[in-house]
């Protein structure tokens, strides 16, 4: 509302300093309830962009939640085939040591064996 001189005086000549005073407050507190209620739609406007956000990580959390559970089932199924490849490098490296298949170390064995003190060769 525009407060023009004209009405100032009007309001002055009928009711006095005491009204004008009130008037002049009233026409300010307009303005003040119109600065509050912009700002009210603005923290509702920012509330509401947080609460979006919230929104946005709860989502983001259970999505990761359930990778870490994924994760998981592949560490667990990737343990398995490590410890099966530790145990066959295991039986690998028994082997290599005992070598039972390379022919060469067959016969040596079979020498030393026949050539053992106490055995009669045959």
């Amino acid at each position: 509302m525009d407060v023009n001189l004209l009405s100032i005086l009007k309001i002055l000549s009928e009711f006095g300093v005491l009204g004008l005073v009130i008037f002049l407050w009233w026409s300010d507190n307009k303005r003040v309830w119109a600065v509050i209620s912009q700002h009210k739609m603005e923290i509702a406007a920012i509330l509401e962009r947080y609460n979006q956000d919230m929104i946005e990580q709860r989502e983001m959390y259970r999505a990761n939640a359930s990778l870490c559970r994924d994760f998981a089932s592949v560490a667990s199924d990737l343990r398995e085939i490590v410890t099966l490849n530790i145990q066959k490098m295991t039986q690998v490296e028994t082997a290599i040591n005992v070598n039972q298949f390379c022919p060469v170390m067959r016969i040596r064995n079979k020498k030393t064996i026949n050539q053992a003190p106490g055995q009669e060769g045959g």
